[in-house]
């Protein structure tokens, strides 16, 4: 949010768009004669004492972009429904803690995702640009310059071209300088500008080797990110999470009256229908020294014994970790001769005691997988008593699907196209063959806006905002059926069960046939 404008939180609610969202929601949803208590909405079977509903939420990584979730999150909270297990990874974590830590305000009737949108329009996005200052005028220039990496390569062709041409004239000027004094001028000229040409091009690669190393020291990052942590530790702080414990707690309490309202004939008066029904985080963060996915807070005693040596807020630090942007997130002097370390390791990455390293390193989960929906997935559920939603940010462009772009690619894009092959497979791969997801699945299309965008302006901002409460609009009234959906995850469930059991059919058939 650009440091010279602050609005409240209404400025983004009250919104024309919004307003009317939600005035479509009611139209849809509300019982005639009542107010907004959107009665008709069935969402799930699980609810609390007040009569809120409960999904699974898993929110995509998406830099500035996660404005966009605060928006989707607003709807779904305003039309009652709460969050069961949360998972995220960058700016999907960043919603995912605030939402798990920033309780909503019962006696105010503000939600929690009002109250996170409090915190935002109170901190200037590009603070968090916390770098050298030249590194930060950098950026913001970078930022809005339009067709920054065309310019550059444009100047560095004219700067070789320049630099042929000027070596070919010192040249051709040395030798007709002999015969025609004329031509001794020229020659003088051309050195001047043949020496301009080559400082510059000294000076830029001296410069590029210091760069090089600072990056290196700094964990191959502009910016070290302590004014995030600093932000989400306030956070934290000031409501009532300064330990692991508080974080697990926080987010870990069962809802008050917690009950599932299914009329389940084949239940039994003795069977307890919120059984296993607990809540919980999962933020995604990739370790590039053990090349693994790391998953906080379920991991972190990988790396302390003690949980009061880790501060929660460096679990949020560690998956917001953009490459070179941000400073990896790194954890030293990890005590890889405790007995308790060592049986950790064995047990979540069945790495032995020898392979354990002394320090890890953590860059953005977006790194391995930016849409963590699989971490919600219990193969074990045959009747879902809630559904798993997701959030996806959508930045292609239209060109980008319609396209057939793979003779005509820049390595700029290629680069781009690779990184993003292996950051989504592990995602794209569970929901190729977990179809049925995609069912509980919302899509925020944020193409005109850019990720990294740390400057972005406060109208900006509001339209990113009002983007994911069009996008959760259209998911709650178009998209979603909570019958249809329950239904079909039955069906998939007894055909997984159908074919494993005809697997072991064969397998016994064939171990018979050989006795």
């Amino acid at each position: 949010m650009a440091a010279t404008q602050k609005v409240p939180p209404e400025y983004f609610t009250q919104a024309p768009e919004v307003v009317t969202a939600l005035q479509q929601l009611a139209d849809k949803f509300d019982e005639p004669g009542t107010p907004h208590n959107y009665k008709k909405l069935r969402i799930s079977d699980t609810f609390d004492a007040e009569g809120h509903q409960y999904v699974n939420l898993v929110q995509e990584g998406g830099g500035v972009l996660g404005v966009a979730l605060v928006g989707y999150t607003y709807i779904l909270e305003k039309l009652g429904i709460r969050f069961m297990r949360l998972a995220g990874t960058s700016a999907g974590a960043i919603n995912t803690t605030l939402l798990a830590v920033v309780k909503e305000d019962k006696a105010r009737q503000i939600t929690s995702s009002e109250r996170i949108l409090q915190y935002l329009c109170e901190k200037p996005f590009f603070d968090f640009v916390d770098g050298h200052p030249i590194a930060r005028a950098l950026i913001r220039w970078i930022i809005k310059t339009e067709h920054f990496a065309q310019r550059i390569r444009n100047g560095g062709l004219w700067m070789g071209i320049s630099l042929v041409v000027f070596l070919l004239l010192d040249i051709i000027t040395t030798g007709l300088s002999y015969r025609h004094p004329i031509f001794h001028g020229i020659a003088i000229f051309s050195y001047v500008f043949t020496g301009i040409i080559l400082l510059g091009l000294g000076f830029a690669a001296g410069y590029g080797t210091y760069l090089i190393q600072r990056l290196k020291n700094r964990g191959f990052g502009i910016n070290p990110g302590r004014n995030f942590t600093d932000w989400m530790k306030m956070i934290m702080g000031e409501n009532g999470v300064s330990t692991i414990d508080d974080l697990l707690r926080v987010s870990g309490k069962v809802p008050d009256g917690l009950r599932v309202e299914d009329n389940d004939p084949d239940r039994t008066p003795d069977d307890n229908p919120t059984k296993g029904l607990v809540p919980d985080i999962t933020l995604i963060t990739s370790d590039i020294i053990t090349q693994n996915k790391i998953e906080f807070p379920r991991m972190w005693n990988l790396f302390r014994v003690n949980q009061e040596d880790i501060h929660p807020a460096e679990f949020v630090r560690a998956s917001m970790s953009i490459p070179i942007f941000f400073e990896s997130h790194i954890i030293r002097n990890i005590p890889r001769d405790e007995p308790i370390i060592q049986t950790n390791w064995k047990n979540y990455l069945l790495m032995e005691p020898q392979d354990i390293p002394t320090a890890v390193r953590f860059v953005d989960g977006g790194v391995l997988s930016n849409f963590p929906i699989n971490i919600l997935y219990n193969p074990e559920v045959v009747k879902p008593r809630l559904p798993t939603f997701g959030i996806e940010l959508d930045d292609s462009k239209p060109a980008d699907n319609t396209q057939n772009r793979a003779d005509n690619m820049g390595l700029g894009t290629y680069l781009g196209k690779l990184f993003n092959t292996v950051r989504y497979y592990y995602d794209k791969d569970f929901l190729l063959k977990n179809s049925l997801f995609r069912k509980g699945i919302g899509v925020i299309h944020v193409s005109d806006y850019n990720w990294l965008d740390f400057n972005i302006p406060v109208g900006k901002q509001r339209e990113l905002f009002v983007l994911g409460a069009q996008a959760a609009t259209k998911f709650l009234i178009e998209d979603f059926n909570w019958e249809e959906y329950k239904t079909a995850r039955i069906i998939v469930h007894q055909q997984i069960n159908s074919s494993q059991k005809d697997m072991r059919g064969v397998s016994d058939i064939l171990t018979q046939s050989k006795k």
